[in-house]
């Protein structure tokens, strides 16, 4: 069988590496290549011998570039197909990756099999022998692999299935709502599926896990404005609230400027009253509220900030938290806040437990 191999030696010596835990096991000679691989569903990538006091055991260890719980599902049944065609017993399946993430890793505990991934996770019990490590970090490249998830293009997409997570999306439907292309839509369908953060049925594809979704998107999440700039206005109380409003609307109802993180979260979720308003805009939106807002630039004393954005998406996905007050939608505002130091991390769950989490439990 031909499988996705990530280096066998390195592979090998972190294997290696887990067992010396154990005083008592004897490594002895790997068996790779032709040796170990059989015309059957699972065939290991290599063997290891082991000897524990008078016990002679084989762990088959397969190898995956990516072990997704998609890719560990079928890996574990690869596995256990392989072990159901031997006669010996005393061999243990053994599931090794670069990285290895808690959920997979629980695939592999429920199914009996073992797992070691590359950074120093590893779970290991056979005969009388219990191992395991959990904890260690995930390489560099799993961020970048979650942050492309979150890229601009793809977060289009991924707000749209976040506002109605029940719903079924086929491949055309996301693409007219997110206004990408087909090809990005089937990027994310299928990031989203290896993730098992989704699945596929009659209707289309269906966000399964929501909750998880925004929890990565959350630890990785950086603010993408292009640049802020800082400014001071005389307006202040309600005649600045209703030239707040005159300024969204004159800006096509929101299209060119939106207020965010705190003041997007004081009409959406009020939690804590901040004296700087925030706002995204892009070229046209910054010059409609420099106009109007009689902005001035400030280094000191500032109670206005504006984060300019030529990000489409964002705009796209504003609502109108109260008549005339157009925002950043819910899943933006909660990203936005989150990053806004400690009191903004608590506005930040504030507004996902009263606004975005009841929106799931409707659909559960």
């Amino acid at each position: 069988m031909k499988t996705e191999i990530a280096p066998e030696k390195e592979a090998e010596a972190k294997l290696r590496e887990a067992l010396k835990r154990v005083t008592f096991i004897s490594q002895g000679v790997a068996e790779t290549g032709q040796l170990c691989r059989e015309s059957v569903l699972g065939a290991p990538d290599f063997v290891l011998p082991v000897r524990i006091g008078k016990e002679n055991w084989k762990l088959a260890c397969q190898i995956k570039r990516e072990a997704q719980p998609r890719h560990t599902r079928l890996a574990v049944l690869e596995l256990n197909s392989y072990l159901a065609s031997l006669a010996n017993p005393k061999v243990y399946p053994v599931l090794m990756a670069p990285s290895i993430s808690p959920e997979s890793a629980a695939i592999c505990t429920e199914a009996g099999v073992g797992y070691s991934d590359f950074v120093g996770n590893y779970r290991l019990v056979f005969g009388n022998v219990f191992i395991e490590s959990r904890g260690a970090s995930s390489p560099k490249t799993k961020r970048r692999e979650l942050r492309s998830l979150f890229s601009p293009k793809a977060a289009r997409i991924l707000r749209c299935m976040l506002r109605d997570p029940g719903r079924g999306w086929r491949v055309k439907d996301l693409n007219d709502a997110a206004g990408v292309s087909i090809g990005q839509v089937s990027n994310v369908r299928r990031a989203l599926l290896d993730r098992e953060w989704a699945r596929v049925g009659p209707e289309g594809l269906v966000l399964t896990q929501a909750r998880a979704l925004l929890d990565a998107w959350r630890d990785v999440y950086k603010d993408r404005s292009l640049g802020k700039e800082l400014y001071y206005t005389l307006m202040h109380g309600s005649a600045l609230d209703h030239e707040i409003k005159s300024v969204l609307d004159s800006s096509g109802q929101g299209a060119h400027v939106l207020s965010a993180s705190f003041s997007a979260g004081r009409w959406l979720a009020p939690f804590a009253r901040q004296p700087l308003h925030v706002f995204y805009a892009d070229e046209y939106g910054k010059g409609i509220l420099r106009s109007q807002l009689q902005l001035k630039r400030a280094d000191k004393g500032a109670n206005v900030l504006v984060k300019h954005t030529e990000d489409a998406g964002i705009f796209a996905d504003r609502i109108e938290a109260a008549p005339g007050i157009w925002c950043t939608g819910l899943v933006q505002t909660y990203l936005d806040l989150h990053v806004a130091g400690e009191r903004g991390a608590e506005a930040a769950e504030h507004l996902r437990r009263h606004r975005i989490e009841p929106l799931w439990t409707a659909e559960e």
